[in-house]
């Protein structure tokens, strides 16, 4: 056993050693560091009603333990949504926590002229309103003291009828005074109104202009990053949120070329973003996602039978969906990119004066290109192949081109003299485009004119697209009700039998012959007792797949012919349609109108 100055030296020296270690591990334990980094906005995916921004900052290039701080984040941000990555390619870098902070603080109206000057012309509204009131209330304590008045002379007046103290004209005179009195009073609060309203109107849109520009009171939004680094090496955070006050719809223009047989289609977006922020510079994805909705469907309850009992009150929580992801697209190949030496939109067949062939700027094409449809599931992206810059406001809506398709149409000309004496141009297209088609306002051209606005539905990639392009006035088509007659028909069982024969007359002054769909109607039974068919039709009904499941059961008469052209001589080629429809049913039986 060692001596007692020997263990009391032990102890010492082991105590000395515990608190060496501790210090060298609290000189090791790395110190918050807090950072405000310069993180502009680098890319936003635009959703139709929100907006997913991204920020990025590059980390500090050393050891340590660091707080960013993203500051001066917008009102209209989803604080729930606020997210964060690390890229560190060489690795050493760990994304800790996210976080976001909302401070109220005073607002510095003195460094804001503008705001200052806001403030100032809301207060002096303010104290103006006040004055207002002031002369309301003297308006209405001067028509309670009319009311009195009144009412006194009433009282005396009445007291004093049939004797002689009345005097007729002080009364009259009286009376006369009130009523002069009244009448200024209400002009008076008729001005008075008109001004409390202007004024009132007036406080509200200053109040608005100061709240825009800060408010008397700010809130600083910051979202807080904390990223552990092990190492030197580069790495950079980016911040993600969503945002309100942002959307894109689409928009259409449609133009056809009967005599070259073309269609294009402009598929355009229309941005409007009031978030408070600008997006300078920024490359912009627009997608069809939409992450204010739930992503999963409410459940199908099972439905029990029992004894009534009261059900108690019990809350609960709906579960949302998570915002969509930011997604990379990949570059997709594209027709019509010419190569060097051959003709295209970016080759070149020698423009040069020596006819030299120059290679084409890739680049520099790419700024020109349509966006890139990325489909994921039910979702279509578009990036933009360019910068764009978009600033905050509500104002102010910008036209962004997502792409020009270039359609395959097959055009026709339909009639329905039944129901419009007008001939009409259809072009029918596929989308034969990577790209999904949102419901939209749709301008069509043909030619250069302007043949109207309507709207374009919902369309996927493949789906048949139908556009109208108005009115052909050289070709015309006329409906007569050739002969109508009823009889009756039957040795036993009487039936009263009607026929109805009629003709569609088409003409066609066009030098080239003319397809035409023709539509008319019949009457459809929904009673055995009610027979209807059509005996006769010349030229045959029209036998495509979706006409005879959809319309043709419904009485709807179809025919597709072809009208000859217009001869040398200018007369026009003509082409006649006839049919017979047969109506029976027994004697004594009442139907419903059938009109011709």
């Amino acid at each position: 056993m060692p001596y007692p100055s020997t263990l009391h030296t032990m102890l010492h020296a082991a105590n000395f050693i515990l608190s060496l270690t501790a210090s060298v591990a609290l000189a090791q334990e790395p110190k918050l560091e807090s950072l405000t980094p310069t993180a502009p906005i680098g890319e936003v995916t635009l959703y139709q009603g929100r907006a997913m921004v991204s920020r990025t900052a590059a980390a500090p290039e050393r050891e340590g333990l660091f707080e960013l701080r993203f500051a001066s984040l917008p009102a209209a941000i989803d604080a729930d949504s606020v997210q964060a990555t690390v890229n560190a390619p060489k690795g050493g870098a760990k994304l800790l926590d996210v976080r976001f902070e909302a401070t109220r603080l005073p607002n510095d109206a003195n460094s804001n002229p503008e705001l200052k000057k806001a403030i100032e012309d809301l207060e002096a509204a303010q104290r103006a309103g006040q004055v207002l009131a002031l002369r309301g209330q003297r308006l209405k304590d001067q028509n309670d003291l009319l009311n009195a008045i009144a009412a006194k002379t009433a009282t005396e007046s009445a007291k004093d009828f049939g004797s002689k103290s009345l005097d007729p004209a002080a009364l009259a005179a009286q009376v006369e005074w009130l009523g002069k009195a009244r009448s200024d009073l209400i002009a008076e609060r008729t001005a008075l109104d008109a001004e409390t309203l202007a004024n009132h109107r007036l406080a509200s849109s200053l109040d608005a202009k100061v709240n825009a520009l800060g408010g008397r009171t700010l809130i600083e939004r910051t979202a807080i990053v904390t990223l552990g680094k092990s190492s030197a090496a580069p790495a950079e955070v980016t911040l993600r949120y969503l945002v309100g006050d942002a959307t894109w719809t689409p928009k259409y223009a449609a133009r056809a070329d009967m005599e070259a047989k073309t269609l294009s289609l402009e598929y355009d977006a229309q941005i409007l973003q009031n978030t408070g922020e600008s997006w300078d510079n920024i490359k912009l994805t627009l997608s069809t996602a939409q992450p204010t909705q739930r992503a999963q469907p409410n459940g199908v309850a099972p439905i029990v039978v029992d004894v009534f009992v009261p059900p108690p009150i019990a809350g609960g929580m709906v579960a949302t969906g998570a915002p969509a992801p930011m997604m990379d697209a990949a570059p997709m190949a594209r027709k019509g990119r010419g190569k060097p030496g051959e003709g295209g939109p970016f080759g070149t067949t020698g423009m040069d004066p020596g006819n030299a062939e120059y290679d084409k700027n890739e680049a520099f094409e790419a700024l020109f290109s349509d966006a890139v449809a990325v489909q994921s599931g039910t979702v279509a992206n578009f990036p933009i192949n360019r910068s764009v810059t978009i600033t905050s406001d509500a104002q102010k809506a910008r036209t962004q081109r997502i792409a020009t398709i270039d359609l395959s149409p097959t055009f026709v000309h339909v009639a329905q003299p039944v129901a419009d004496p007008a001939v009409f141009i259809k072009a029918t297209a596929a989308n034969s485009s990577p790209y999904q088609l949102l419901s939209g306002p749709i301008t069509v051209f043909l030619g250069g004119d302007s043949v109207g606005r309507t709207q374009l539905p919902d369309l996927s990639a493949g789906s048949e697209m139908t556009f109208w392009l108005g009115t052909d006035r050289r070709i015309e088509a006329k409906r007569q009700l050739v002969r109508k007659g009823t009889a009756e028909k039957g040795m036993f069982g009487k039936s009263d039998v009607t026929e109805w024969e009629y003709r569609i007359d088409l003409a066609n002054t066009l030098p080239a012959a003319a397809t035409i769909e023709v539509y008319d109607r019949m009457p459809v039974s929904r009673n055995e007792q009610v027979k209807v068919e059509l005996p006769k039709v010349t030229p045959a009904l029209a036998t495509d797949a979706k006409y005879v499941a959809d319309e043709k059961p419904q009485g709807i008469l179809k025919w597709l012919v072809t009208v000859p052209a217009a001869a040398a001589a200018g007369k026009p080629g003509t082409l006649a349609i006839d049919w017979t429809v047969r109506e029976a049913h027994a004697q004594g039986t009442q139907v419903t109108p059938i009109p011709d």
